[in-house]
């Protein structure tokens, strides 16, 4: 029997030395292995399934994380030959479970472990270093135990012409329905220019969990800051006999959920129960941090401002790295004072757009050295020149954590609000100047009307601080308007030929910007600015772009033929069904500028499919003409968690068709539907004029959030739409 191994004991072997990541990696696996199986955990001796998850197709009958990190100065000689002395970090993380296996699909999923077994990344005279450690053992119903020989039984994944490493991949032997699969993944990391990576502690799981426990210790010289939420247990501090800090948690029967990744209208960091960590390095002196970062210490829920002072130091920073500006500064420039010289009547709103869209259609898209950051700052700047009113603003994402909720400065974004309205953040999307992205409506946000930049100071910048409500769109600002034309091709009453345009504004055209080429923006751009130079005119005038001209139109010719693959995925997706031929496609706007804020898109093409014979009459399934829509399924009559729309929205339906000549159209009454609700509904009606059927047909959503108890309301709105979806009428031979 192997000797239980106490964690002060497993502290020595993990983290006695540098040396760690300098012995033989496969006596090192050895090591960990026998160290772990022995932990002192008598959740993982227990193997009954207690009653009631026979049903289930896989058990976690426990989890245990056990971290460790501690930091120790080292002295390094550069290439300088000035001493440097650095706090370097060494890091484990152990994750173990035990898994019951109940059914065919569980054994797919478990019966593969992939791993990457080492990793370096290299900075300037720096080295950061990454192995990871897997073990499993199959525990079979009479109780006998197999180790899996991980590192004979291990194969190598590569891809590339030189067969480039990625990974390293082992099956699990005779592992079968019934066995329970006992296996751990250990992450040992030496970091030198990195923080420990961010840690969720997720008490959730698409499987029963019926205990989940968390062991961390920490060098006191670090910097550890976290916060529990949504009901996730509080975190226990103490210190143990070497000063470090010991946080501990656990749970028992964690919340089931459906995997997240097939979950709809989901926003998981305000539903779930979780402990976001970070674990930082700030005495070292390699790692740049904000002068607001704290010191060493143990932080839970540090409140807001603490991070939003962070986000103001790192803003202010960028004030500094201006230098790589001169050129874009140049066309940037021009392009304002040339409009404006054309223009000399500006409101502050329409200065205040002209700025940014000159800003962002100059803007390269080299992010290393142009960051979002450096263009909001520049927005700033540029706004300050032309005394267009401004302050920054600080906002987080509706899918991300709440404003009371954050625990580290990348969870607040950063904007610009001008002339008390009017919202500009870095660019993103199709979007028009001003247009506010559906992540961040109904935020409150933080705003500062900047006196000065103090990068040195605490804060890094000085200025009267403020509140800002963004506002919610309604459903009639994010509308899909679909246009559909359809007749009856003259040779084959089978086939229809159909037009499409889509007209879409707000967060439906979101859908719709993998249809849009850059040169489509490009060009809309160049004549919103007023730039009469086209694109491949500028590339021929730069000396430094001039010889990469056919490159040019050889990727243009490529991104072409992809454009045409994704307008028929598209088409695809709407029907489920592939179009027969898609005969053109094109773009009278892409929703960019404010003038023409929808994107307008028009298809044609021809379908079969859609009509089927019925003697010598017709069976036109006329409902899907408004596409596949969404169908509730079990689990979305089970969901156990609130709604996070992208915004509320309106579908509008606008159908044309065409009867063929010797033909009658019968069963009309039936396309005729009104149902609403207090979030939203569904309205259908037809109107017959000659030989034109003309169908329309409503889904809309008026609400963003919908809580649990309500969220059947929803579902009502959706088995309307398909109950339309389904309508066939009968064209009879006259």
């Amino acid at each position: 029997m192997i000797k239980k191994v106490s964690s002060t004991v497993l502290l020595f072997f993990l983290l006695f030395s540098t040396g760690a990541f300098a012995d033989d990696l496969q006596a090192r696996a050895k090591s960990i292995r026998e160290i772990v199986w022995a932990w002192d955990k008598p959740e993982f001796e227990n193997y009954e399934l207690p009653e009631g998850y026979e049903n289930e197709s896989a058990i976690i009958l426990a989890r245990h994380q056990h971290i460790e990190a501690t930091s120790k100065n080292r002295f390094r000689i550069n290439a300088l030959l000035f001493g440097d002395i650095n706090r370097e970090l060494y890091y484990t993380n152990i994750d173990r479970q035990l898994v019951k296996i109940n059914d065919l699909s569980a054994l797919t999923e478990f019966s593969e472990l992939s791993f990457r077994e080492e990793a370096k990344l290299s900075g300037y005279l720096r080295s950061n270093k990454l192995r990871t450690i897997v073990g499993a053992r199959v525990i079979k119903p009479d109780g006998s135990v197999t180790e899996v020989a991980i590192d004979e039984e291990a194969v190598n994944v590569t891809e590339g012409k030189k067969d480039k490493k990625l990974e390293k991949k082992v099956a699990i032997p005779g592992l079968q329905v019934g066995d329970i699969l006992d296996y751990f993944v250990c992450d040992e990391m030496e970091l030198e220019t990195y923080n420990v990576p961010p840690e969720i502690f997720a008490f959730f799981g698409q499987y029963p969990i019926l205990k989940y426990s968390i062991h961390c210790e920490f060098g006191n010289k670090l910097t550890v800051e976290y916060r529990s939420v949504n009901g996730a247990p509080e975190m226990k501090l103490s210190t143990d006999a070497d000063n470090n800090y010991v946080l501990d948690a656990e749970a028992e029967n964690l919340m089931k959920i459906f995997p997240l990744d097939e979950t709809r209208w989901i926003s998981p960091y305000r539903s779930l129960p979780m402990i976001r960590m970070y674990v930082l390095n700030n005495a070292s002196k390699l790692i740049f941090k904000s002068p607001n970062a704290r010191k060493a210490g143990v932080y839970e829920n540090l409140p807001y401002d603490e991070y939003l002072n962070d986000s103001k130091t790192f803003l202010a920073a960028q004030e500094k790295q201006m230098f790589w500006m001169k050129d874009t500064d140049k066309k940037v420039k021009k392009t304002i004072s040339e409009y404006i010289e054309k223009h000399p009547s500006m409101t502050d709103d329409e200065q205040a757009v002209l700025v940014y869209d000159a800003l962002r259609f100059h803007w390269p898209g080299n992010y290393a050295n142009y960051p979002g950051l450096k263009f909001v700052v520049r927005l700033q700047q540029l706004f300050k020149e032309h005394n267009i009113p401004h302050k920054f603003l600080f906002v987080t994402s509706r899918f991300g954590p709440g404003k009371e909720e954050v625990v580290t400065d990348d969870d607040i974004i950063t904007g610009l609000l001008a002339n008390d309205h009017q919202l500009f953040f870095f660019r993103n999307g199709y979007r028009y100047a001003g247009e506010i992205p559906a992540v961040y409506q109904g935020e409150a946000v933080s705003t500062m009307e900047v006196v000065k930049y103090a990068a040195n100071k605490k804060y890094g910048m000085e200025g009267n601080a403020g509140h800002y409500e963004i506002p919610e769109s309604k459903s009639d600002d994010n509308i899909l308007n679909a246009s559909i034309e359809v007749s009856f091709s003259g040779n084959n009453p089978l086939r229809l030929d159909i037009k499409r345009n889509l007209r879409s504004t707000g967060s439906m055209k979101e859908d719709y910007w993998p249809l849009v080429m850059y040169e489509d923006w490009d060009k809309e751009m160049r004549e919103k600015l007023g730039i009469g130079q086209t694109l491949m005119e500028e590339l021929q005038e730069d000396k430094s772009t001039r010889k990469y001209i056919d490159e040019y139109l050889s990727a243009l010719e490529e991104r072409k033929k992809n454009q045409k693959e994704t307008v028929e995925l598209e088409l695809t997706d709407y029907y489920g069904q592939k179009p027969d031929e898609i005969t053109g496609y094109s773009f009278s706007a892409t929703g960019t500028i404010v003038d023409s804020p929808a994107l307008d898109y028009t298809v044609t093409y021809t379908m079969e499919g859609l009509v089927k014979n019925a003697g010598e009459n017709l069976i036109l399934e006329i409902g899907r003409l408004i596409g596949q829509q969404w169908e509730p399924d079990e689990r979305d009559e089970k969901r156990n968690m609130d709604a996070y729309l992208p915004t509320a929205i309106r579908l509008n339906y606008h159908i044309g068709i065409e009867i063929p000549e010797g033909y009658a159209v019968e069963g009309l009454e039936a396309l005729s539907s009104e149902y609403s609700n207090d979030y939203g509904g569904f309205h259908s009606d037809y109107k017959l004029e000659g030989n034109k059927l003309f169908v329309s047909a409503s889904k809309i959503y008026e609400k963003p959030y919908i809580s649990l108890d309500k969220w059947n309301e929803i579902v009502l709105i959706a088995k309307k739409t398909n109950d339309f979806q389904a309508k066939t009428v009968i064209l009879k031979k006259i």
